[in-house]
């Protein structure tokens, strides 16, 4: 089977994995949580190559006269949020996005729908929903690296993290005899503004959000054409270009 050159993966979320509280509250019946988690992951072949596309891009917005008049006096946009960008910017980072040569998948969570020890347990969720993610699409070039978005700078998080994914990926392999075991796979946990291939990740995950957790699609419908595969994991549905994800009416 031939292997395509896409080597660094880079994964980012909306939402959070909570469901309860310390005290046992259900976040989520309470509108104290999302009800959605959505993940999503940018594969590329030349990282510095996006990294300095999405630096060139940011620049040229901080340079733009009409959105100069609407940045506040703090605004410095060190990167792209979706979450906090100015809608201005937004709409500008989405057109950008469909230049790059990326590939985009997808993975949607209602919470309330998984499994309950998933439910008690926000990292075994993020845990087990990253490796779902992952687990057969790091086998497209002999040497791969993943990054995720993550603020936690307690190894034992990101051991617990590396853990659970390769757990998930192995057993994957099991199953797909034909994939090459002998895949090299390294694991990085860097902060949102450390890259471009983040930011990407990051409104990629918001876009879908917005779709599933306020029934809004705005954001979604810019960059449909570019997002290769979502799944709903818990509903057991896929979209795609041709089958596109849809408001709930």
């Amino acid at each position: 089977m031939k292997k395509e050159f896409f080597n660094y993966i880079f994964l980012d979320e909306s939402g959070k994995p909570e469901v309860y509280s310390s005290k046992g509250i259900n976040l989520v019946e309470n509108n104290s949580a999302s009800k959605f988690l959505v993940i999503a992951t940018v594969r590329v072949a030349d990282q510095l190559r996006l990294q300095q596309k999405v630096m060139e891009f940011r620049l040229s917005l901080l340079k733009d006269e009409k959105l100069k008049k609407i940045f506040s006096s703090a605004y410095t946009l060190d990167s792209f949020h979706a979450q906090t960008d100015y809608e201005e910017v937004k709409k500008k980072f989405y057109g950008f996005i469909n230049t790059l040569n990326i590939k985009i998948d997808v993975l949607v969570v209602e919470k309330l729908k998984c499994y309950s020890v998933l439910q008690q347990r926000p990292g075994k969720l993020y845990e087990v929903i990253a490796g779902q993610l992952l687990k057969n699409i790091c086998h497209q070039s002999k040497n791969t690296e993943i990054i995720f978005s993550r603020k936690d700078s307690k190894l034992k998080l990101r051991q617990e993290l590396e853990t659970k994914v390769e757990r998930v990926r192995l057993g994957y392999l099991e199953k797909h005899k034909s994939i090459n075991h002998g895949l090299s796979l390294i694991y990085f946990h860097n902060p949102h503004y450390s890259h471009g291939g983040l930011q990407v990740a990051d409104y990629v995950a918001y876009s879908i959000f917005q779709v599933y957790e306020n029934n809004r699609n705005e954001w979604y419908l810019l960059i449909k054409d570019k997002i290769g595969k979502i799944q709903d994991i818990c509903n057991k549905k896929y979209f795609t270009r041709s089958n596109p994800l849809k408001l709930s009416t």
